[in-house]
């Protein structure tokens, strides 16, 4: 399992470990997309590490989702704004990619805040979809059951006993590697490997008693956005279960670990800033998709921590959109133009900041007046 148990945040990642992907659909491998997430040294998504941000000019600490861990031809988009950023204001700049795939923005926020304190950057970015405003908090561990290693996540760090609370997240399967997917792409029949996973899927969805796809990488964020206007509630959530675990605006203002978080972001006086990454939907369409619950959230966000949530949509000049940002019909993952779109959106954001940071280095004081 990619992610590992850990109890202060959910989920971590051991060091110079990586996620290797294959889709099955109507029991066939249809898709390859190989590394779609790996750790460093450190145990972080993106490249630098630690030692790096010991020996740079200006640290960022990143914290999202899985828009920020994706990862397509060694870049995330962490990577992409510290090359853009280093470019563009000769400093020696380190994005360190705190990132972690279904993370919302409550485990975001504390995650930034208990961090802080050891590494202490010039600037916290969250970046985060509409989506994450209603996820709860999360544990993940690796279990073996019945002989297979099982990937599961539950909205306690206690839970993972309870089977109406905790959900398979991933098959896994070590024998499923990128040559082994390249060859099954082509293969006339199923193999060991995909039989085995193919009866554990549908085997779990009867003991689940539940009929949608938890393990779909064609999850639409479109009609989960849409269900989240009209009713209040993500799509996933009306089902009998929700892989992810989700909050009202009510649960995630009573979250004692929010008001931690951001009093101590502010006591720190650190700059936080949010940036809202769109998805191809709500870029077409120029604004988030935010539903009541979510709504609420966004509002309350910008006035606890005192500032405003910066929009694609709310830019004056906005980088040029590719005509593809996803690996749709297969993923709605940003694709590799993606990536580097999402970096050069962010790096606009916080280029000022970088550069003001800079002046005030380079600024000598001003001398004494004589007599």
């Amino acid at each position: 399992m990619y992610g590992q148990y850990d109890a202060q945040f959910g989920q971590r990642f051991l060091p110079n470990s990586e996620k290797v992907l294959s889709l099955v659909s109507n029991g066939k491998v249809v898709w390859c997309p190989g590394i779609v997430a790996s750790a460093n040294g450190d145990g972080l998504g993106g490249r630098s590490t630690l030692e790096d941000a010991r020996k740079a000019d200006y640290v960022v600490f990143t914290t999202g989702d899985s828009f920020s861990h994706w990862k397509r031809s060694a870049l995330t988009v962490p990577d992409v704004v510290e090359s853009l950023l280093s470019q563009r204001t000769g400093l020696k700049i380190v994005n360190l990619n705190f990132a972690r795939g279904t993370y919302g923005v409550l485990q975001m926020l504390t995650l930034a805040a208990e961090m802080y304190p050891t590494l202490k950057p010039k600037l916290v970015v969250v970046q985060f979809i509409s989506d994450d405003l209603t996820r709860g908090r999360w544990w993940t561990r690796e279990t073996v059951v019945d002989g297979r290693t099982r990937s599961q996540m539950s909205p306690r760090p206690d839970g993972f006993d309870d089977p109406r609370i905790t959900n398979e997240q991933d098959v896994v399967d070590e024998r499923a590697t990128e040559e082994w997917c390249q060859r099954q792409l082509i293969a006339p029949q199923q193999d060991v490997v995909v039989k085995t996973a193919v009866a554990y899927y549908h085997a779990y969805l009867r003991s689940k008693g539940i009929a949608f796809d938890p393990f779909s990488l064609t999850k639409s964020y479109l009609i989960d956005s849409v269900w989240s206007t009209l009713f209040g509630r993500p799509f996933d959530s009306q089902t009998a279960v929700s892989l992810i675990p989700r909050v009202t605006a009510k649960e995630f203002l009573a979250d004692p670990g929010y008001h931690d978080a951001v009093q101590k972001l502010k006591t720190f006086g650190v700059p936080v800033v949010l940036v809202h990454l769109p998805n191809k939907a709500e870029i077409v369409v120029g604004r988030p998709f935010r539903g009541r619950e979510a709504e609420s959230i966004w509002t309350h966000l910008e006035k606890d921590l005192g500032t405003r949530i910066v929009t694609l949509a709310a830019m004056e000049n906005r980088p040029a959109t590719p005509p593809t940002i996803d690996l749709q019909p297969n993923n709605a993952h940003p694709n590799l133009d993606g990536i580097k779109f999402y970096g050069e959106y962010v790096s606009m954001v916080i280029e000022p900041r970088v550069k003001r940071s800079k002046q005030r280095r380079v600024t000598p004081p001003h001398s004494p007046v004589g007599p």
